[in-house]
């Protein structure tokens, strides 16, 4: 016979305890692989309990592989594979997995975080992303109960592919003010300009086909390139954009599928092209009849100057693809991208994430909506434009007061979040140089990520996101000290 004990005033059910009971009584052994179970009847008797609780308790065994029925209704134990438990017991899986990658996973790997300092103080020039204390979410927050008050049961159903309707429209509006003349027909949101990008390359490019990109370039784009097995040439920067003569000259060896460019506020550079610079672009792409993917990723993070428009807004033949975000100026987190281009490519496009992740989020796309059609971006674009200019202000001044310039070069953005810094005369890897920085307090992107070859020189990218202007400046003079130590 079983011994169990029944507490028929805890909270946990009856039925429940037999289970748990019997479930310790055949992983410990006490009952051997085979051996019979009292009848539900017999084992209720002995409980003072209903036979229906045990007969409960004897199916979620059976449920859970412990038990089996023979003919004759009898329940037997059954050999079952113990449960997996996470503790420091268990041995290390014998299961390979290290052969298993395909080709294009193992090309990718994770960044190693860098190590603090003794006091674990670390100003951190790394993230590419608003700062948090200026993101407005109790505006968001009103926006998003408006929406699910209003069409909450359609929102969170499936979507369209091509995105919420009214923010397409909406865009198209909002575009304007960048020149760009479209229609919600030519417009298809995306999960940020990553996933974008993606698409964009999976409909034009087959595996081994050759892109453009500049160099240095976004990180996680160049990535994707290799993800994708594409034969990336890098077509190197000069201070005003890519290099034109050196892109004409690949241009006659290759033909790639499109040209992957960020004319505005360049991630890492931080800088922007000038329109003569833009105009030649377009006529390449126009004479060589190359697509060109304009990344518009800070378009709207203008602080000083005039205002060059995107190539876009030249695009006679609709042969730009230009792309932008909500992810620089909002929150990242709602992962709202658009793609601009001519209807047969937003076809395509529609029908790529209809196949991929069947639609994107509707109720935060019509969350944003509600964002613009209030006003609210504007004014939180005006709001974080005196922040980031008053930041950027501070990085510029105090790199012309702590930096020996005899030492580095430092990029003078107009705009966005980014700076770049190349080291002069200096016998210093990288990984040094980086490290001793990290020691001293200040965290850094190095430059080498953003490369597909190894560049000659050392470069570092400087984010002024997430920090205030005393903390831009300490990070400068720490940059300076540094290097004239060295």
């Amino acid at each position: 016979m079983i011994l169990m004990s029944i507490n028929k005033n805890s909270r946990q059910p009856v039925f429940q305890q037999i289970f748990e009971q019997i479930k310790i009584i055949i992983e410990e052994d006490i009952l051997s692989i085979g051996e019979k179970l009292p009848s539900t009847r017999k084992l209720a008797e002995s409980l003072g309990v209903h036979r229906t609780t045990v007969y409960r308790a004897y199916e979620e065994l059976w449920a859970a592989g412990y038990l089996e029925s023979n003919i004759g209704g009898n329940s037997r134990v059954r050999q079952r594979p113990l449960i997996a438990k996470s503790n420091s017991d268990l041995e290390i899986s014998t299961f390979d997995w290290s052969y298993r990658f395909s080709n294009a996973a193992n090309l990718l790997y994770p960044y190693k975080e860098l190590s603090t300092n003794a006091n674990n103080v670390l100003l951190d020039f790394r993230p590419l992303s608003p700062d948090a204390d200026l993101l407005p979410i109790d505006d968001y927050r009103k926006c998003m109960n408006t929406v699910l008050k209003n069409d909450g049961a359609n929102l969170l159903n499936y979507g369209s592919s091509y995105g919420y309707k009214p923010l397409r429209e909406q865009l198209a509006k909002q575009l304007q003010q960048h020149s760009i003349s479209t229609s919600a027909n030519e417009i298809v949101l995306t999960n940020g300009i990553q996933n974008g990008l993606e698409l964009v390359l999976r409909s034009l490019c087959n595996t081994g086909d050759c892109i453009f990109s500049e160099s240095p370039s976004y990180t996680k784009g160049l990535w994707l390139m290799k993800f994708l097995n594409l034969k990336v040439v890098e077509i190197p920067m000069t201070q005003n954009g890519v290099n034109i003569k050196a892109l004409e000259q690949n241009l006659k060896k290759h033909k790639p599928k499109a040209i992957y460019t960020m004319p505005t506020f360049h991630n890492p550079m931080g800088i922007s092209s000038s329109q003569e610079h833009r105009e030649q672009l377009l006529a390449l792409c126009e004479k060589y009849q190359i697509p060109l993917i304009e990344d518009g990723f800070e378009e709207e993070m203008k602080y000083f100057g005039k205002a060059v428009l995107p190539i876009k807004s030249m695009d006679r033949n609709k042969m730009v693809i230009y792309m932008g975000t909500f992810s620089k100026i909002l929150f990242p987190g709602i992962r709202i991208g658009w793609i601009v281009a001519a209807e047969p490519l937003i076809t395509k496009l529609g029908a790529m994430k209809q196949t991929t992740e069947l639609s994107g989020i509707s109720i935060t796309q019509a969350a944003v909506h509600e964002f613009c059609k209030r006003g609210y971006y504007e004014l939180h674009k005006k709001r974080i434009h005196r922040v980031y200019r008053k930041r950027m202000q501070q990085a510029l001044q105090a790199c012309r007061e702590f930096l020996p310039l005899e030492f580095i070069h430092y990029s003078k953005p107009e705009g966005g979040y980014l700076m770049w810094f190349t080291l002069k005369n200096m016998a210093i890897t990288e990984s040094q140089f980086i490290q001793l920085l990290s020691n001293s307090g200040v965290a850094v992107s190095p430059g080498s990520q953003f490369f597909i070859n190894k560049p000659k020189k050392v470069h570092f990218r400087f984010s002024i996101a997430h920090r205030k202007e005393n903390e831009i400046r300490d990070g400068i003079i720490i940059i300076g000290n540094l290097l004239k130590k060295l």
